[in-house]
Protein backbone atom coordinates (compact mmCIF):
# COMPACT_ATOMS: atom_id res chain seq x y z
CA UNK A 1 0.00 0.00 0.00
CA UNK A 2 1.35 3.46 -0.46
CA UNK A 3 2.56 6.05 1.64
CA UNK A 4 1.95 9.13 -0.49
CA UNK A 5 -0.06 11.82 0.67
CA UNK A 6 -2.97 10.78 -1.48
CA UNK A 7 -3.00 7.31 0.30
CA UNK A 8 -1.57 7.46 3.73
CA UNK A 9 -2.07 4.49 5.76
CA UNK A 10 -4.93 5.33 8.09
CA UNK A 11 -6.53 7.21 5.40
CA UNK A 12 -6.43 4.39 2.84
CA UNK A 13 -7.50 1.89 5.48
CA UNK A 14 -10.80 3.76 5.97
CA UNK A 15 -11.38 3.86 2.59
CA UNK A 16 -10.81 0.25 2.04
CA UNK A 17 -13.18 -1.21 4.89
CA UNK A 18 -15.90 1.82 2.87
CA UNK A 19 -15.66 -0.07 0.17
CA UNK A 20 -15.62 -3.65 1.72
CA UNK A 21 -19.02 -2.41 4.24
CA UNK A 22 -20.41 -0.90 0.90
CA UNK A 23 -19.82 -3.95 -1.66
CA UNK A 24 -18.90 -7.16 0.61
CA UNK A 25 -15.90 -7.28 -1.62
CA UNK A 26 -14.07 -9.32 0.97
CA UNK A 27 -11.67 -9.97 -2.09
CA UNK A 28 -9.78 -6.47 -1.70
CA UNK A 29 -8.86 -6.61 1.93
CA UNK A 30 -5.52 -8.06 1.41
CA UNK A 31 -5.05 -6.76 -2.25
CA UNK A 32 -5.09 -2.77 -1.36
CA UNK A 33 -2.24 -2.04 -4.35
CA UNK A 34 -4.80 -3.27 -6.60
CA UNK A 35 -7.63 -1.35 -5.16
CA UNK A 36 -5.27 1.68 -4.75
CA UNK A 37 -4.84 1.70 -8.79
CA UNK A 38 -8.41 1.65 -9.67
CA UNK A 39 -9.72 4.01 -6.55
CA UNK A 40 -6.24 6.50 -7.75
CA UNK A 41 -7.79 6.65 -11.20
CA UNK A 42 -11.35 7.69 -10.33
CA UNK A 43 -9.73 10.18 -7.50
CA UNK A 44 -7.55 11.87 -10.26
CA UNK A 45 -10.81 11.98 -12.83
CA UNK A 46 -12.54 14.04 -10.11
CA UNK A 47 -9.74 16.14 -8.66
CA UNK A 48 -9.39 14.38 -5.07
CA UNK A 49 -5.93 15.12 -3.70
CA UNK A 50 -6.69 12.15 -0.74
CA UNK A 51 -8.57 9.53 0.54
CA UNK A 52 -10.48 12.05 2.92
CA UNK A 53 -11.58 13.89 -0.33
CA UNK A 54 -12.88 11.22 -2.02
CA UNK A 55 -14.89 9.52 0.98
CA UNK A 56 -16.51 13.09 1.17
CA UNK A 57 -17.76 12.67 -2.44
CA UNK A 58 -19.13 9.31 -1.51
CA UNK A 59 -20.75 10.47 1.19
CA UNK A 60 -22.34 13.69 -1.11
CA UNK A 61 -26.15 12.55 -1.29
CA UNK A 62 -27.18 11.85 -5.63
CA UNK A 63 -23.47 12.59 -6.64
CA UNK A 64 -22.43 10.07 -4.12
CA UNK A 65 -24.56 7.69 -5.51
CA UNK A 66 -23.09 8.06 -9.08
CA UNK A 67 -19.83 7.95 -8.12
CA UNK A 68 -20.38 4.42 -6.20
CA UNK A 69 -21.80 3.41 -9.25
CA UNK A 70 -18.71 3.88 -11.07
CA UNK A 71 -16.69 2.98 -8.75
CA UNK A 72 -18.77 -0.63 -8.11
CA UNK A 73 -18.32 -0.82 -12.24
CA UNK A 74 -14.50 -1.25 -12.14
CA UNK A 75 -13.70 -3.04 -8.76
CA UNK A 76 -16.17 -6.00 -10.12
CA UNK A 77 -14.85 -8.57 -12.05
CA UNK A 78 -17.65 -9.17 -15.13
CA UNK A 79 -15.76 -11.22 -17.68
CA UNK A 80 -17.99 -14.28 -18.87
CA UNK A 81 -19.04 -16.24 -21.84
CA UNK A 82 -22.46 -18.21 -23.16
CA UNK A 83 -22.63 -21.81 -21.87
CA UNK A 84 -19.41 -21.11 -19.47
CA UNK A 85 -19.37 -24.43 -17.18
CA UNK A 86 -20.79 -27.17 -19.56
CA UNK A 87 -21.05 -29.60 -16.38
CA UNK A 88 -23.52 -27.25 -15.07
CA UNK A 89 -25.40 -26.84 -17.91
CA UNK A 90 -25.78 -30.28 -18.83
CA UNK A 91 -27.34 -30.45 -15.43
CA UNK A 92 -29.70 -27.62 -16.09
CA UNK A 93 -30.39 -28.94 -19.95
CA UNK A 94 -30.83 -32.67 -18.43
CA UNK A 95 -32.46 -32.63 -14.85
CA UNK A 96 -33.12 -29.01 -13.52
CA UNK A 97 -34.77 -27.39 -16.13
CA UNK A 98 -37.18 -30.61 -17.15
CA UNK A 99 -38.05 -30.78 -13.66
CA UNK A 100 -38.64 -27.28 -13.37
CA UNK A 101 -41.24 -27.57 -16.84
CA UNK A 102 -42.83 -30.29 -15.69
CA UNK A 103 -43.87 -28.88 -12.10
CA UNK A 104 -44.96 -25.63 -13.88
CA UNK A 105 -47.26 -27.31 -16.12
CA UNK A 106 -50.47 -25.91 -14.31
CA UNK A 107 -49.77 -22.18 -14.51
CA UNK A 108 -46.81 -21.97 -17.21
CA UNK A 109 -45.04 -19.81 -15.50
CA UNK A 110 -40.74 -19.72 -14.35
CA UNK A 111 -38.73 -17.61 -12.20
CA UNK A 112 -35.24 -17.93 -12.56
CA UNK A 113 -32.56 -15.59 -11.14
CA UNK A 114 -28.96 -14.85 -12.36
CA UNK A 115 -27.02 -12.81 -9.86
CA UNK A 116 -23.75 -11.14 -10.81
CA UNK A 117 -25.10 -11.86 -14.14
CA UNK A 118 -21.96 -9.41 -15.88
CA UNK A 119 -22.69 -8.86 -19.22
CA UNK A 120 -26.07 -11.08 -19.41
CA UNK A 121 -24.25 -14.12 -21.26
CA UNK A 122 -25.72 -16.34 -18.30
CA UNK A 123 -29.00 -15.18 -18.35
CA UNK A 124 -29.25 -15.38 -22.08
CA UNK A 125 -28.06 -18.78 -22.14
CA UNK A 126 -30.52 -19.56 -19.70
CA UNK A 127 -33.09 -18.50 -21.74
CA UNK A 128 -31.61 -20.34 -25.16
CA UNK A 129 -31.71 -23.95 -23.73
CA UNK A 130 -35.18 -23.19 -22.11
CA UNK A 131 -36.74 -22.32 -25.26
CA UNK A 132 -35.43 -25.03 -27.26
CA UNK A 133 -36.67 -27.77 -24.26
CA UNK A 134 -39.91 -26.21 -24.23
CA UNK A 135 -40.00 -26.58 -28.14
CA UNK A 136 -38.53 -30.09 -27.80
CA UNK A 137 -41.60 -30.99 -25.30
CA UNK A 138 -44.61 -29.76 -27.46
CA UNK A 139 -45.06 -26.75 -25.91
CA UNK A 140 -45.43 -22.75 -27.49
CA UNK A 141 -43.16 -20.60 -25.98
CA UNK A 142 -46.00 -17.92 -26.43
CA UNK A 143 -48.28 -19.97 -23.51
CA UNK A 144 -45.65 -19.30 -20.67
CA UNK A 145 -44.20 -16.39 -19.24
CA UNK A 146 -40.77 -16.86 -18.97
CA UNK A 147 -39.17 -14.06 -16.20
CA UNK A 148 -35.59 -14.38 -16.08
CA UNK A 149 -33.94 -11.51 -13.98
CA UNK A 150 -30.41 -10.73 -14.26
CA UNK A 151 -28.93 -8.78 -11.48
CA UNK A 152 -25.12 -6.90 -10.90
CA UNK A 153 -23.93 -4.62 -9.13
CA UNK A 154 -21.72 -2.83 -12.08
CA UNK A 155 -23.91 -0.33 -14.18
CA UNK A 156 -21.58 -0.93 -17.05
CA UNK A 157 -21.72 -4.53 -17.11
CA UNK A 158 -26.33 -3.81 -17.06
CA UNK A 159 -25.75 -1.46 -19.86
CA UNK A 160 -23.70 -4.27 -22.03
CA UNK A 161 -26.39 -6.77 -21.01
CA UNK A 162 -29.14 -4.70 -22.29
CA UNK A 163 -27.46 -4.03 -25.55
CA UNK A 164 -26.80 -8.08 -26.41
CA UNK A 165 -24.22 -7.54 -28.51
CA UNK A 166 -21.08 -9.85 -28.06
CA UNK A 167 -18.23 -10.38 -29.54
CA UNK A 168 -16.53 -13.61 -30.65
CA UNK A 169 -15.04 -14.00 -27.22
CA UNK A 170 -18.14 -14.12 -25.14
CA UNK A 171 -19.28 -16.49 -28.07
CA UNK A 172 -16.20 -18.90 -28.13
CA UNK A 173 -18.53 -22.00 -26.98
CA UNK A 174 -20.97 -21.66 -29.36
CA UNK A 175 -20.33 -23.04 -33.11
CA UNK A 176 -20.95 -21.22 -36.34
CA UNK A 177 -24.18 -22.72 -37.29
CA UNK A 178 -25.25 -22.28 -33.91
CA UNK A 179 -24.26 -18.76 -33.78
CA UNK A 180 -26.38 -18.36 -37.53
CA UNK A 181 -28.99 -19.46 -35.34
CA UNK A 182 -29.23 -17.51 -32.15
CA UNK A 183 -27.79 -14.04 -33.72
CA UNK A 184 -27.56 -11.79 -36.24
CA UNK A 185 -24.29 -10.15 -36.89
CA UNK A 186 -24.68 -6.29 -36.14
CA UNK A 187 -20.64 -5.80 -37.73
CA UNK A 188 -17.22 -7.23 -38.20
CA UNK A 189 -17.08 -8.24 -34.69
CA UNK A 190 -20.36 -8.13 -33.16
CA UNK A 191 -23.11 -10.34 -32.83
CA UNK A 192 -26.59 -9.69 -31.52
CA UNK A 193 -28.92 -12.12 -29.70
CA UNK A 194 -32.13 -12.70 -31.28
CA UNK A 195 -34.76 -10.87 -29.95
CA UNK A 196 -36.82 -13.79 -29.19
CA UNK A 197 -34.79 -14.34 -26.38
CA UNK A 198 -33.66 -10.92 -25.27
CA UNK A 199 -37.61 -10.56 -24.32
CA UNK A 200 -37.18 -13.90 -22.02
CA UNK A 201 -34.66 -11.85 -19.97
CA UNK A 202 -34.93 -8.36 -17.60
CA UNK A 203 -32.20 -6.74 -16.04
CA UNK A 204 -31.52 -4.40 -12.67
CA UNK A 205 -29.04 -3.35 -10.39
CA UNK A 206 -28.88 -4.94 -6.82
CA UNK A 207 -26.29 -5.48 -4.92
CA UNK A 208 -26.25 -8.82 -3.27
CA UNK A 209 -25.61 -7.48 0.49
CA UNK A 210 -29.15 -6.04 0.15
CA UNK A 211 -30.48 -9.56 1.08
CA UNK A 212 -28.88 -9.46 4.14
CA UNK A 213 -31.43 -6.52 4.94
CA UNK A 214 -34.85 -7.01 5.86
CA UNK A 215 -37.15 -6.61 2.30
CA UNK A 216 -33.75 -6.30 0.51
CA UNK A 217 -32.94 -7.76 -3.19
CA UNK A 218 -35.44 -9.22 -5.01
CA UNK A 219 -38.79 -10.60 -3.96
CA UNK A 220 -39.34 -14.44 -4.64
CA UNK A 221 -40.38 -17.14 -5.24
CA UNK A 222 -37.98 -17.98 -7.77
CA UNK A 223 -37.66 -22.00 -9.02
CA UNK A 224 -33.77 -21.55 -9.91
CA UNK A 225 -31.31 -18.85 -8.61
CA UNK A 226 -27.93 -18.89 -10.78
CA UNK A 227 -24.84 -17.71 -7.97
CA UNK A 228 -21.81 -18.82 -9.65
CA UNK A 229 -18.52 -16.88 -9.20
CA UNK A 230 -20.14 -14.22 -6.99
CA UNK A 231 -19.65 -15.53 -2.86
CA UNK A 232 -15.89 -16.18 -3.88
CA UNK A 233 -15.52 -12.64 -3.06
CA UNK A 234 -17.49 -12.29 0.11
CA UNK A 235 -16.10 -13.78 3.64
CA UNK A 236 -17.44 -17.00 4.87
CA UNK A 237 -20.09 -16.19 7.55
CA UNK A 238 -21.53 -13.92 4.52
CA UNK A 239 -21.47 -16.39 2.02
CA UNK A 240 -23.20 -18.96 4.31
CA UNK A 241 -25.56 -15.93 5.17
CA UNK A 242 -26.46 -15.04 1.43
CA UNK A 243 -26.82 -18.36 0.56
CA UNK A 244 -29.22 -18.91 3.62
CA UNK A 245 -31.44 -15.34 2.24
CA UNK A 246 -31.13 -17.02 -1.56
CA UNK A 247 -32.65 -20.75 -0.40
CA UNK A 248 -35.58 -18.58 1.37
CA UNK A 249 -36.40 -16.97 -1.96
CA UNK A 250 -37.13 -20.25 -3.31
CA UNK A 251 -40.03 -21.82 -4.27
CA UNK A 252 -40.26 -25.67 -2.72
CA UNK A 253 -38.30 -28.12 -4.66
CA UNK A 254 -36.73 -25.00 -6.77
CA UNK A 255 -32.84 -25.37 -7.46
CA UNK A 256 -29.79 -22.92 -6.67
CA UNK A 257 -26.54 -23.27 -8.58
CA UNK A 258 -23.39 -21.91 -6.84
CA UNK A 259 -19.99 -21.77 -9.03
CA UNK A 260 -17.19 -24.45 -8.48
CA UNK A 261 -15.20 -22.09 -6.63
CA UNK A 262 -17.52 -21.01 -4.09
CA UNK A 263 -17.14 -21.98 -0.46
CA UNK A 264 -18.90 -24.75 -0.55
CA UNK A 265 -20.83 -25.91 2.76
CA UNK A 266 -23.52 -27.97 4.81
CA UNK A 267 -26.26 -26.03 4.10
CA UNK A 268 -29.04 -28.08 5.95
CA UNK A 269 -31.34 -27.75 6.96
CA UNK A 270 -32.55 -24.89 4.63
CA UNK A 271 -31.07 -26.80 1.33
CA UNK A 272 -30.38 -30.28 0.06
CA UNK A 273 -26.95 -30.74 -1.51
CA UNK A 274 -27.34 -32.97 -4.62
CA UNK A 275 -25.13 -34.64 -6.52
CA UNK A 276 -25.33 -34.17 -10.62
CA UNK A 277 -22.77 -35.62 -13.06
CA UNK A 278 -19.95 -33.29 -13.08
CA UNK A 279 -21.62 -31.05 -10.73
CA UNK A 280 -23.22 -30.39 -7.34
CA UNK A 281 -26.35 -28.75 -6.78
CA UNK A 282 -28.82 -27.31 -4.33
CA UNK A 283 -32.41 -27.79 -3.81
CA UNK A 284 -34.93 -26.13 -1.26
CA UNK A 285 -36.90 -28.94 0.68
CA UNK A 286 -40.72 -29.78 -0.39
CA UNK A 287 -43.63 -28.44 0.99
CA UNK A 288 -43.02 -30.17 5.17
CA UNK A 289 -39.54 -29.88 5.28
CA UNK A 290 -36.31 -31.89 4.07
CA UNK A 291 -37.24 -35.41 3.43
CA UNK A 292 -34.56 -38.02 1.70
CA UNK A 293 -33.37 -37.58 -1.57
CA UNK A 294 -34.05 -40.16 -4.22
CA UNK A 295 -31.00 -42.47 -4.50
CA UNK A 296 -29.89 -40.84 -7.67
CA UNK A 297 -29.44 -37.92 -6.12
CA UNK A 298 -29.08 -38.48 -2.17
CA UNK A 299 -27.45 -35.38 -0.73
CA UNK A 300 -23.65 -35.60 0.15
CA UNK A 301 -21.72 -34.81 3.27
CA UNK A 302 -20.66 -31.31 3.51
CA UNK A 303 -17.21 -30.27 1.82
CA UNK A 304 -15.19 -28.02 -0.02
CA UNK A 305 -15.05 -29.39 -3.32
CA UNK A 306 -11.02 -30.20 -4.05
CA UNK A 307 -9.13 -28.14 -6.81
CA UNK A 308 -6.35 -30.14 -9.33
CA UNK A 309 -2.76 -29.57 -8.07
CA UNK A 310 -1.41 -26.24 -9.43
CA UNK A 311 1.34 -24.02 -8.40
CA UNK A 312 -0.02 -20.97 -6.53
CA UNK A 313 -0.91 -17.68 -9.08
CA UNK A 314 1.23 -15.01 -8.78
CA UNK A 315 -0.16 -11.61 -6.92
CA UNK A 316 -2.86 -10.34 -8.60
CA UNK A 317 -2.64 -12.91 -11.42
CA UNK A 318 -6.83 -13.55 -11.15
CA UNK A 319 -7.54 -9.51 -11.63
CA UNK A 320 -4.87 -9.54 -14.64
CA UNK A 321 -6.18 -12.08 -16.40
CA UNK A 322 -9.69 -10.56 -16.23
CA UNK A 323 -8.36 -7.81 -17.65
CA UNK A 324 -6.76 -8.88 -20.25
CA UNK A 325 -9.97 -11.05 -21.28
CA UNK A 326 -12.38 -7.82 -20.73
CA UNK A 327 -10.16 -5.72 -23.34
CA UNK A 328 -10.24 -9.38 -25.57
CA UNK A 329 -14.02 -9.24 -25.35
CA UNK A 330 -13.99 -6.16 -26.71
CA UNK A 331 -13.10 -7.51 -29.69
CA UNK A 332 -9.17 -5.81 -29.32
CA UNK A 333 -7.25 -9.41 -29.12
CA UNK A 334 -4.12 -7.66 -30.38
CA UNK A 335 -4.51 -5.37 -27.43
CA UNK A 336 -4.83 -8.11 -25.36
CA UNK A 337 -1.93 -10.02 -26.63
CA UNK A 338 0.27 -7.11 -25.76
CA UNK A 339 -1.19 -6.43 -22.28
CA UNK A 340 -0.03 -10.26 -21.83
CA UNK A 341 3.20 -9.55 -23.31
CA UNK A 342 3.81 -6.91 -20.90
CA UNK A 343 2.67 -8.55 -18.16
CA UNK A 344 5.42 -11.56 -18.87
CA UNK A 345 7.66 -9.52 -19.38
CA UNK A 346 7.69 -8.33 -15.79
CA UNK A 347 6.66 -11.77 -14.53
CA UNK A 348 7.79 -14.34 -17.07
CA UNK A 349 6.62 -17.28 -14.64
CA UNK A 350 3.40 -16.87 -14.53
CA UNK A 351 1.60 -19.95 -15.89
CA UNK A 352 -2.25 -18.24 -16.14
CA UNK A 353 -0.83 -15.27 -18.67
CA UNK A 354 1.50 -17.74 -20.85
CA UNK A 355 -1.81 -19.88 -20.82
CA UNK A 356 -4.20 -16.84 -21.87
CA UNK A 357 -1.48 -16.05 -24.33
CA UNK A 358 -1.46 -18.99 -26.15
CA UNK A 359 -5.34 -19.23 -26.00
CA UNK A 360 -5.38 -15.59 -28.04
CA UNK A 361 -2.46 -16.53 -30.33
CA UNK A 362 -4.56 -19.46 -31.41
CA UNK A 363 -7.89 -17.44 -31.78
CA UNK A 364 -5.70 -14.84 -33.82
CA UNK A 365 -4.17 -18.14 -35.83
CA UNK A 366 -0.78 -18.00 -35.21
CA UNK A 367 -0.19 -21.29 -34.63
CA UNK A 368 3.26 -21.31 -34.15
CA UNK A 369 2.88 -18.84 -30.82
CA UNK A 370 0.23 -20.64 -29.57
CA UNK A 371 2.24 -24.32 -29.74
CA UNK A 372 5.56 -22.41 -27.90
CA UNK A 373 2.80 -20.97 -25.50
CA UNK A 374 1.46 -23.99 -24.79
CA UNK A 375 4.85 -25.60 -24.15
CA UNK A 376 6.31 -22.81 -22.22
CA UNK A 377 2.76 -23.38 -19.82
CA UNK A 378 3.65 -27.58 -19.41
CA UNK A 379 7.56 -26.70 -18.94
CA UNK A 380 6.53 -24.28 -16.09
CA UNK A 381 3.63 -26.45 -14.95
CA UNK A 382 4.34 -30.00 -15.44
CA UNK A 383 0.76 -31.22 -14.50
CA UNK A 384 -1.29 -28.53 -16.25
CA UNK A 385 -3.95 -30.56 -17.99
CA UNK A 386 -5.85 -27.91 -20.00
CA UNK A 387 -2.54 -26.72 -21.67
CA UNK A 388 -1.98 -30.76 -22.80
CA UNK A 389 -5.69 -31.02 -23.97
CA UNK A 390 -5.13 -27.28 -26.18
CA UNK A 391 -2.07 -28.64 -27.68
CA UNK A 392 -3.09 -31.51 -28.57
CA UNK A 393 -6.36 -30.47 -30.51
CA UNK A 394 -3.68 -27.81 -32.03
CA UNK A 395 -1.05 -30.22 -33.38
CA UNK A 396 -3.90 -32.92 -34.19
CA UNK A 397 -5.06 -29.87 -36.59
CA UNK A 398 -1.81 -29.39 -37.85
CA UNK A 399 -1.45 -33.29 -39.35
CA UNK A 400 0.84 -34.36 -36.24
CA UNK A 401 -1.36 -36.74 -35.30
CA UNK A 402 1.18 -39.26 -33.53
CA UNK A 403 2.20 -36.81 -31.23
CA UNK A 404 -1.06 -35.01 -30.63
CA UNK A 405 -2.29 -38.73 -29.13
CA UNK A 406 1.03 -38.89 -27.31
CA UNK A 407 0.12 -35.66 -25.68
CA UNK A 408 -3.67 -36.24 -25.32
CA UNK A 409 -2.69 -39.99 -23.40
CA UNK A 410 -0.67 -37.41 -20.90
CA UNK A 411 -3.56 -35.19 -20.46
CA UNK A 412 -5.95 -38.22 -19.63
CA UNK A 413 -3.45 -39.79 -17.19
CA UNK A 414 -2.98 -36.39 -15.54
CA UNK A 415 -6.59 -36.31 -15.24
CA UNK A 416 -7.56 -39.34 -14.09
CA UNK A 417 -5.37 -38.49 -10.67
CA UNK A 418 -7.34 -35.92 -9.93
CA UNK A 419 -10.63 -36.05 -8.36
CA UNK A 420 -13.75 -36.31 -10.20
CA UNK A 421 -15.47 -32.93 -9.27
CA UNK A 422 -11.88 -31.37 -9.09
CA UNK A 423 -12.21 -27.88 -11.29
CA UNK A 424 -9.14 -28.02 -13.74
CA UNK A 425 -6.54 -24.69 -13.60
CA UNK A 426 -8.16 -22.81 -16.96
CA UNK A 427 -10.42 -25.21 -17.29
CA UNK A 428 -13.21 -22.22 -17.11
CA UNK A 429 -15.24 -25.00 -14.71
CA UNK A 430 -14.36 -27.91 -16.62
CA UNK A 431 -13.66 -30.50 -13.74
CA UNK A 432 -11.26 -33.73 -14.42
CA UNK A 433 -14.13 -36.49 -14.40
CA UNK A 434 -15.60 -33.76 -17.27
CA UNK A 435 -12.71 -33.79 -19.44
CA UNK A 436 -12.24 -37.70 -19.04
CA UNK A 437 -16.45 -38.09 -20.04
CA UNK A 438 -15.33 -35.95 -23.28
CA UNK A 439 -12.51 -38.14 -23.93
CA UNK A 440 -13.94 -41.31 -23.49
CA UNK A 441 -17.02 -39.91 -25.89
CA UNK A 442 -14.03 -39.38 -28.56
CA UNK A 443 -13.63 -43.35 -28.33
CA UNK A 444 -17.03 -44.22 -29.32
CA UNK A 445 -17.71 -46.01 -32.36
CA UNK A 446 -19.87 -43.67 -34.95
CA UNK A 447 -23.59 -43.73 -34.09
CA UNK A 448 -22.94 -44.51 -30.61
CA UNK A 449 -25.35 -41.72 -27.87
CA UNK A 450 -24.20 -38.96 -27.53
CA UNK A 451 -22.30 -38.70 -23.69
CA UNK A 452 -22.48 -34.71 -23.02
CA UNK A 453 -25.74 -32.37 -22.80
CA UNK A 454 -23.28 -29.53 -22.95
CA UNK A 455 -22.76 -30.10 -27.02
CA UNK A 456 -26.68 -30.06 -27.54
CA UNK A 457 -26.93 -26.88 -25.39
CA UNK A 458 -24.09 -24.63 -26.89
CA UNK A 459 -24.27 -26.48 -30.66
CA UNK A 460 -20.94 -27.23 -29.70
CA UNK A 461 -18.82 -30.44 -30.75
CA UNK A 462 -18.91 -32.81 -27.88
CA UNK A 463 -15.75 -33.73 -28.56
CA UNK A 464 -14.35 -30.53 -28.62
CA UNK A 465 -17.39 -28.48 -25.78
CA UNK A 466 -15.49 -27.18 -23.12
CA UNK A 467 -12.02 -29.40 -24.03
CA UNK A 468 -11.25 -27.18 -26.46
CA UNK A 469 -11.83 -23.31 -25.83
CA UNK A 470 -10.85 -21.16 -28.16
CA UNK A 471 -11.82 -17.73 -29.51
CA UNK A 472 -14.47 -18.31 -32.26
Amino acid sequence: MSGSAAFPPAGFRRLVNAVTRRTGLHYYVDKADLLEEVVGARMRLHGCRTCHDYLALLADGARGDAEWRELESVITIGETFFFRYAEQFAALERTILPRLIRRAQATRHLRIWSVGCANGAEPYSIAIVLSRLLEEAGETLADWRIDILGTDISTRALEQAREAAFSAWSLRDIAPTQRAEWFTPISARLWRLHERYRRMVSFRYSNILDLLRPDGGPAGPFDLILCRNVLIYFAQAQAVGLVHAMAARLVPEGWLLLGHSEPVSDFRPFLETVRLPGTLAFRAPPVGGMQAAPAATQPLPARRVPRAAAPAPLPDSTPVAAAIRRVADGGHVARAMQMCRAHLAQHPVDVRIHFLFAVLAWGQENLLQAEESFRRVIYLCRDHVMARCYLARLLEDAGGHAQAARIRAQMTELASRCPPDAPLPDGDGLTAGGLLRLVRQLDEPPGAAPGAASGAASGVDPAVARAQQVPS
